[in-house]
């Protein structure tokens, strides 16, 4: 079985989990995003940062998320803390930019800082993720969840197959060899105008403000998936695991999605609260 084949496969499974837990409810969306969360810091601190599950760091960081996780999603529900959880996810994104644009170069030091502040990455997963369900606290929240994920994984889906058909010109090849500028391009432009006739069939008639809405979060989400492959490559290692069959591990499925959840949480929260 080719590894297109068992990429499809995996994909499906995933989307039809992603719907199940959609059609059951509010709270098993939520359960279902909240999940993401410990596995995400099992595979960085275990995959990256090369640290035991037994560790004070480890099992802080997954405390931080666990308990704020539950805490803004089953106890405090309120719109200023959303509100700050979202600014939060917004400087993330900048930090993360600037990782990505200005730190070139391997570095010792940022490794040692990476790995002694490793209980953050808790915060790392609890902010985007905090973001992401922040849209399940709508009356439509299914149709905006759906839109989102179109918006994002769209971009993937069609930037991987446009990329090995017509991609000719290398996207960033030290940061990530087999993206391509065609495959980028491809993936943004189908995804901004499947979001568009989705939003517009379903949410509200699209303008031009939405239109180059879209059109940036579907670039940023091509940056936050770069952002996650120069992470790699800086601690050496080719999938964040082995988890997901065709995809590689949790980390690798979602890194663009947690980099555009924050993007799309403010869109919402400016145009309808």
């Amino acid at each position: 079985m080719s590894n297109t084949t068992v990429r499809i496969i995996s994909g499906v499974i995933l989307a039809l989990l992603v719907m199940s837990c959609m059609f059951i409810g509010e709270k098993a969306t939520l359960i279902g995003i909240g999940i993401i969360g410990p596995v995400l810091i099992d595979e960085i601190i275990t995959n990256f940062y090369d640290q035991s599950r037994t560790s004070k760091r480890y099992i802080f960081a997954q405390s931080i998320y666990l308990l704020g996780y539950w805490f803004f999603n089953f106890y405090q529900i309120s719109q200023s803390s959303f509100s700050f959880w979202i600014s939060a996810g917004i400087v993330l994104d900048i930090l993360l930019c600037v990782y990505l644009f200005i730190i070139y170069k391997k570095s010792e030091t940022l490794l040692k800082v990476f790995k002694a502040t490793s209980w953050g990455v808790g915060l790392f997963a609890l902010i985007p993720l905090l973001s992401l369900s922040y849209i399940t606290h709508f009356a439509n929240w299914r149709i905006l969840f759906v839109a989102l994920l179109l918006l994002n994984f769209a971009v993937d889906t069609f930037a991987y197959f446009t990329g090995r058909k017509f991609g000719k010109h290398k996207l960033w090849e030290a940061v990530s060899p087999k993206k391509t500028i065609e495959g980028a391009l491809g993936g943004v432009f189908c995804s901004v105008a499947l979001t568009s006739f989705y939003w517009n069939q379903f949410v509200e008639k699209v303008d031009i403000y939405t239109i180059v809405f879209f059109t940036i979060v579907a670039c940023c989400s091509q940056i936050g998936d770069l952002a996650q492959s120069k992470l790699k490559r800086q601690f050496d290692i080719k999938d964040s695991s082995t988890l997901i069959p065709g995809h590689g591990g949790v980390y690798d499925r979602v890194d663009s999605l947690l980099f555009v959840a924050p993007l799309f949480a403010f869109f919402l929260l400016a145009k309808f609260q």
